[in-house]
């Protein structure tokens, strides 16, 4: 009892040079609630004054999202939790700072670990407290506004929480930046270089490694905001706030939870070791350990050739040499920095040599592992036998989303994580040998080269990201990938209509779905009530689709289909085999070819922009005149007006939509000539029922007509 009145004390007793410091975190943390809470109430309030919500359930909806949001996950709570978790931690254990106060301080009959936890729970309180009485604020004052729920507290409760462990993580790390060193200025370094220096140091590597290596591919992995707290606060917070469900919240924050709780542990555990080694004598120094500065040093200096490096490279376009100059200098000159920071004396720029020395050679070796791939990274490409399965990146894209069966919504994803949750392909042969061709291939000698993203799921657990190209005018790679692309693995990765997501949504949604048919310019309705049936035909044509069909094969349409509210919609495209489809099209005579009838064309206006003339004529000692050819672009464009029955029933023989109808993604390179734009006006009396407005047609590459070409040649007067 005597040794728990007597920690109160303590606490007390520490309290009373620590005031201002609670006074900070208490205004902190009534801004971030409550005042945060008014505004946002304020501004509902205001747009209801307005009128801008219709019914009484509107406007009240609107007040209980507000304060969820005031109450929950506030991505803006970042820089100043952390300015606080730095702030308490420095002025707790800032008297380690002044010898006397060290002599004064260990006079006083108290072991070391008493000391350290007196200040430690104490600098814990001034967090905790503030911000429990902040949020009771709110939600007593979200109370009276009618506008707290379930939701937003079940949100507030796990936002405090993780607030609470990325406070333990900066807390930690402040504590052990005053243990490492002297005085306050370099405690300020120092909290910055621990929270953010292995991040860093990842993202340059990154950054060298997309510039560096042919391979490299970060479409399914991304950038990760591992390393840094802070970057993976801002980034993970942002998430939780726009997630729909309360359960995907749960399963998405309870690992952020485990790994900064660790993270926390570990620095605290350092930190109180670094207090019970740290020397009387550091007070004043730049490092309290004075082996360490070596190590630091060298760590520090090859991140800052790193840094260096890059800046460098960007600047100079990408100049090899001047970046690896760069990088050597760069790490060098921050060592001598160092030195200098360290001694307090310019006169000690020079001294310690050899951890310089070693911090240079480091980065030195660094950039040869890029520049000369020493490990073999461009020619990795994983045994068949070793891999899992593995999603390849190869297209078409569409708009993804996922049906929730908890509040059935909507939730969009983006291509990367769709397919990689969906996509699972096991044909491990024919991508390892579309990836080993495409290293023995140099791009520039591909006719219609595609570069490809692929995530190899290795059968040890490991996931590898690469990226390779294919040559789609290359014959012998036309059975390797029709083993991929023809496979229902392939299509259930690719095609959001094949998942079963869309088939809940078309079964359990109550909303009806508009289904359209289109050739570019015609485009006809059918009835909702088909649109499953519409589904099921156009998946059982499906499995005919592969690459030989797809690449010998332009669509003859697309079907889409929209919610009536527009919320969300998809498209799909139509080929001529699909006989299944089509028959359903032609029981409701929504059917019409992709081909144009001539006789119903009023005028054709035929523009040759002469884009390779312009460049060829712009081209000056080797160099491209940009400006000069983008304002000779009107001026030299050649516009003409095609009336004549004849010469558009030959042009309309020739033409496609441009991009009205599917991605020609499949097709060769190069299938429609850019070259031309095609604007058409139909006649009013047509039997097909074509749409009214701008329709964009291109021409077949290689089949432009003659007399098109002398009329709209370079040159040629209005």
């Amino acid at each position: 009892m005597t040794s728990k009145s007597s920690f109160l004390v303590s606490i007390k007793e520490n309290n009373k040079r620590r005031i201002w410091v609670w006074v900070i975190s208490f205004l902190g943390q009534l801004v971030l609630y409550p005042g945060v809470l008014m505004v946002y109430l304020s501004r509902i309030n205001f747009r209801n004054a307005e009128g801008s919500y219709k019914l009484p359930e509107h406007y009240k909806i609107a007040l209980q999202e507000a304060a969820t949001d005031a109450l929950g996950f506030k991505p803006f709570c970042m820089l100043p939790i952390a300015a606080l978790g730095i702030l308490i931690a420095v002025q707790g254990f800032s008297y380690l700072y002044d010898r006397k106060k060290v002599d004064m301080y260990h006079s006083v009959p108290v072991p070391a670990k008493r000391r350290f936890a007196v200040i430690y729970v104490n600098g814990l309180l001034m967090y905790v407290i503030p911000t429990l009485f902040s949020i009771l604020i709110a939600a007593l004052m979200a109370a009276t506004q009618g506008s707290l729920t379930g939701r937003g507290m079940a949100e507030c409760g796990l936002a405090a929480v993780l607030n609470l462990l990325y406070f333990l993580v900066v807390y930690h790390t402040g504590i052990l930046a005053v243990m490492l060193t002297g005085n306050v200025v370099i405690t300020g370094f120092a909290s910055v270089i621990l929270l953010g220096i292995t991040y860093v140091a990842q993202q340059m590597l990154l950054v060298l490694r997309s510039n560096f290596f042919d391979t490299a591919s970060a479409f399914f992995k991304g950038s990760s905001s591992a390393g840094s707290v802070i970057v993976e606060y801002d980034s993970k917070i942002y998430l939780l706030k726009v997630t729909a469900l309360l359960s995907d919240i749960v399963k998405m924050i309870l690992p952020i939870y485990g790994k900064w709780f660790a993270l926390a542990l570990l620095f605290g555990a350092l930190a109180y070791l670094a207090y019970r080694k740290r020397p009387a004598e550091a007070a004043g120094k730049a490092m309290a350990f004075s082996g360490l500065k070596s190590v630091v040093k060298i760590i520090v200096s090859v991140v800052a050739g790193l840094i260096a490096g890059w800046i460098v490279y960007d600047a100079t376009y990408y100049n090899v040499v001047l970046t690896a100059l760069g990088m050597i200098g760069g790490a060098a000159f921050c060592g001598i920095v160092m030195e200098v920071i360290y001694e307090t004396d310019i006169r000690g720029a020079f001294r310690h040599l050899v951890s310089t020395g070693i911090a240079a050679v480091a980065a030195a070796f660094i950039f040869c592992i890029f520049q000369f791939d020493l490990f073999g990274y461009d020619s990795y490409v994983p045994e068949a036998e070793k891999i899992e399965s593995y999603v390849l990146d190869i297209g078409p894209y569409q708009n993804y989303w996922k049906w929730c069966d908890e509040d059935e919504s909507i939730q969009y994803v983006s291509d990367s994580q769709y397919m990689q949750e969906n996509m699972f392909l096991t044909d491990t042969d024919a991508v390892c040998e579309l990836a080993r061709k495409s290293q023995e291939t140099n791009v520039e000698d591909m006719k219609d080269g595609r570069s490809v993203n692929v995530l190899y799921r290795l059968k040890s657990g490991k996931e590898v990201e690469r990226i390779f190209w294919i040559d789609f005018a290359d014959a012998s790679n036309e059975e390797l990938l029709n083993r991929i692309i023809g496979t229902q693995e392939y299509r259930d990765g690719v095609y959001l209509f094949a998942n079963e997501y869309v088939e809940t949504a078309f079964t359990e949604m109550e909303r009806e779905w508009q289904v359209t048919y289109t050739n570019g310019a015609v485009q006809t309705q059918l009835p909702s009530f088909e649109s499953g049936r519409l589904r099921e035909m156009w998946l059982k044509d499906m499995e005919q689709f592969d690459f030989t069909l797809a690449h010998n094969n332009r669509p003859c349409g697309k079907l889409l289909w929209e919610l009536e509210d527009g919320y969300i919609s998809m498209s799909v495209p139509v080929y001529d085999s699909f006989l299944n489809t089509l028959t359903v099209l032609d029981e409701y005579e929504a059917y019409y070819p992709v081909e144009l009838r001539a006789e119903d064309i009023l005028s054709l206006e035929i523009t040759n922009w002469h884009y390779q003339d312009q460049e060829a004529y712009f081209y000056e000692g080797g160099v491209y005149d940009s400006r000069a050819a983008e304002a000779s672009e009107v001026q030299h464009a050649v516009t003409k007006e095609f009336t004549d029955p004849e010469e558009i029933a030959q042009i309309v023989e020739n033409v496609y939509p441009d991009g009205a109808i599917s991605s020609l993604y499949w097709s060769e390179a190069g299938l429609l000539d850019n070259e031309y734009s095609i604007v058409i006006t139909f006649k009013m009396d047509t039997d097909w029922p074509y749409k009214r407005g701008y329709f964009n047609y291109r021409f077949l590459k290689g089949q432009v007509p003659e007399f098109v070409v002398e009329r709209t040649a370079f040159g040629e007067e209005e």
